[in-house]
C-alpha cells in the first residue's frame, strides 16, 4: 500500500489586529470558564439561592415601587458573599497560573501581546463570567419588581435601578483584583483557588475577632465592605464612627495593588514585544 504524499495546507484565517488581541484571550477564557461544570453549578445554585427566590417573592407581593430596601435586602445577604467568593476563586484560579504551568505566558508575550493587553483579556474575561452571577441577576430583579409594581412612579424605581447597576458592578469587580494576583504567584489552579478563599476568609475572621475594640475593623472585611458601599450607593446611613476614609482606603488596597503587582509579575515572566 502506497503512502499518501504529505502536503503542505496554508492557513486561510486572518490574523487579529494587535490592539484587539485581548479581545481573543477575553472571548477564550469565558469560553473555557463555561465548560467548568463545578463553576456551572455554583452559578446556578447561587442563582437560585440568592436571586431566583426574591424575584418570585418581591414581584408576587404587593408592591407600588421598587425600593432601596427590597436591594438591600437581596445584596447585603450573606448568601450573596458566600457564593461570589466560592464563583471568584474558580474563575480566576487558573488565569495566570495555567498559562505560568505551560509556559503558555512567554509565547504571549513575545510579539503577540503587550503584557497590559495578555493581563486586560484575562481581567475582562472574569468580569464576564462573574457578571452572569452578580450583574445580570440584580438588574432583572430590580426590572421584574418594577414591572410588577401598582404604583405610578416609575421614576424612582428607575432610579433604583440605577443605583443596582453600581452596586452590581462593586461586586462583579470586587475580588478580581486580588484573585489575579494570586493566580500568578503559583502553577498549581488549586493552590490559586484555596489561597483566593482563604485570604479573603481570614480577612472576614480578623475583622470579627478585632471589630469588639473598633468598628473600622469590620473594614477588613470583605463582606462588611462590600455591604457598607451598598448603604452608600442606596443612600443609607452609615454606622457611627465608620470612617469613609478607611472604606475608601481599603478599597483602594483591594483593587489597585493587585493589579500593579500582577502586571509587574507578568513582565518578570517574559518580556511584550
Amino acid at each position: 500500500m502506497g503512502l499518501d504524499p504529505i502536503r503542505y495546507k496554508p492557513w486561510n484565517g486572518q490574523r487579529t489586529e494587535h490592539a484587539k488581541r485581548f479581545l481573543v484571550i477575553t472571548d477564550h477564557v469565558f469560553r473555557q470558564k463555561l465548560r467548568s461544570k463545578w463553576l456551572l453549578g455554583i452559578i446556578i445554585l447561587g442563582s437560585i439561592l440568592v436571586w431566583v427566590f426574591p424575584i418570585i417573592i418581591f414581584s408576587l407581593t404587593p408592591h407600588d415601587s421598587l425600593t432601596t430596601e427590597v436591594m438591600l435586602e437581596t445584596l447585603q445577604n450573606g448568601l450573596l458573599f458566600i457564593f461570589v467568593l466560592i464563583a471568584a476563586s474558580l474563575v480566576c484560579a487558573d488565569l495566570i497560573s495555567e498559562d505560568l504551568r505551560g509556559n503558555s505566558l512567554v509565547l504571549y508575550l513575545y510579539r503577540a501581546l503587550r503584557p497590559e493587553r495578555y493581563l486586560l483579556g484575562k481581567v475582562l474575561g472574569a468580569l464576564l463570567v462573574l457578571s452572569l452571577f452578580t450583574f445580570i441577576p440584580p438588574i432583572a430583579l430590580g426590572v421584574a419588581v418594577m414591572a410588577t409594581q401598582t404604583g405610578p412612579d416609575y421614576l424612582a424605581s428607575m432610579e433604583v435601578i440605577g443605583r443596582t447597576i453600581i452596586a452590581a458592578v462593586l461586586t462583579t469587580i470586587f475580588f478580581v483584583p486580588v484573585g489575579v494576583m494570586l493566580s500568578s504567584f503559583t502553577t498549581k489552579r488549586t493552590y490559586a483557588a484555596v489561597g483566593i478563599f482563604m485570604f479573603f476568609f481570614t480577612m472576614t475572621i480578623v475583622a470579627g475577632i478585632f471589630s469588639e475594640s473598633d468598628i473600622n475593623w469590620q473594614l477588613l472585611g470583605p463582606g462588611n465592605l462590600l455591604n457598607y458601599w451598598y448603604d452608600i450607593i442606596f443612600s443609607e446611613p452609615l454606622p457611627q464612627g465608620l470612617s469613609l476614609a478607611g472604606m475608601a482606603l481599603m478599597t483602594f488596597v483591594l483593587i489597585v495593588p493587585p493589579v500593579i503587582v500582577t502586571y509587574w509579575r507578568i513582565l518578570s515572566k517574559g518580556v511584550g514585544k
